[in-house]
């Protein structure tokens, strides 16, 4: 892991031009893949420290978060987890006992102090740390087109949550498939989301929300009138 951090501070530093060919030459590498998702983190979590708020601002408004706590009614009695939580998890807007796996949770915890009401672990989605029916709640927020194997990712958090939980995800979705970069091997279409989630979810919230990421709207900018999210609210059948 140390290898990964290091590797990662190293990439900040050479020529865009370099390590655009070296990511190219190597895109099917994962360890290349988390070195490239780890060196964005290690920038974006001195901005996230300093604009904590800004970003439940950025949760309110375009990923309606008052409305999934409402909605999936949660309290200081829930088990949530979130997958894939990176560094700016939503785990830090939410009540409860509050979960968080990535693979790069050991290098995240070196460069940031996590709270102590959050346990985060090293794990990936398609083989969830966690036993059956375990959690009220399972965020994935803009995770899924990182993973290797989407339709089982759905299916561990399927196993992970008690019947009637619910799953809270947000993907970027797309008018058509196509390829992305080494951090999102997947691009979703509306119907391919559906279609993962519809034999073992029922679907009570869906909505479109226009793309922006953390980082720009910290920094103000504008949301992309081109791309977008879907925000979609599931429960365990």
């Amino acid at each position: 892991m140390w290898f990964i951090l290091i590797a990662a501070q190293l990439l900040r530093i050479i020529p865009s031009r370099v390590r655009r060919l070296l990511e190219k030459l190597l895109h099917k590498s994962l360890t290349l893949k988390r070195i490239s998702a780890l060196r964005s983190q290690i920038v974006w979590c001195r901005e996230f420290e300093a604009n904590k708020d800004k970003v439940l601002e950025y949760w309110r408004r375009y990923r309606y978060l008052d409305l999934i706590m409402e909605v999936c009614r949660i309290n200081e009695k829930s088990r949530i987890l979130d997958v894939g939580c990176g560094i700016s998890t939503v785990l830090h807007y939410v009540r409860g006992e509050k979960y968080g796996i990535d693979p790069l949770a050991d290098a995240y915890k070196k460069i940031y102090r996590y709270p102590s009401d959050m346990t985060i672990l090293r794990g990936v989605g398609e083989n969830i740390p966690f036993p059956d029916e375990f959690f009220d709640a399972v965020f994935c927020s803009n995770a899924l087109d990182h993973v290797e194997d989407p339709k089982k990712t759905v299916e561990e958090i399927h196993r992970v949550l008690k019947k009637g939980g619910y799953f809270i995800l947000t993907v970027e979705i797309f008018k058509r498939r196509g390829k992305r970069d080494i951090k999102h091997p997947y691009s979703f279409t509306q119907t391919d989301i559906h279609l993962l989630v519809k034999d073992k979810f029922k679907i009570i919230f869906e909505r479109e929300s226009p793309w922006i990421g953390l980082r720009s709207y910290v920094r103000g900018r504008e949301p992309s009138a081109e791309r977008e999210e879907l925000i979609l609210i599931s429960q365990r059948i």
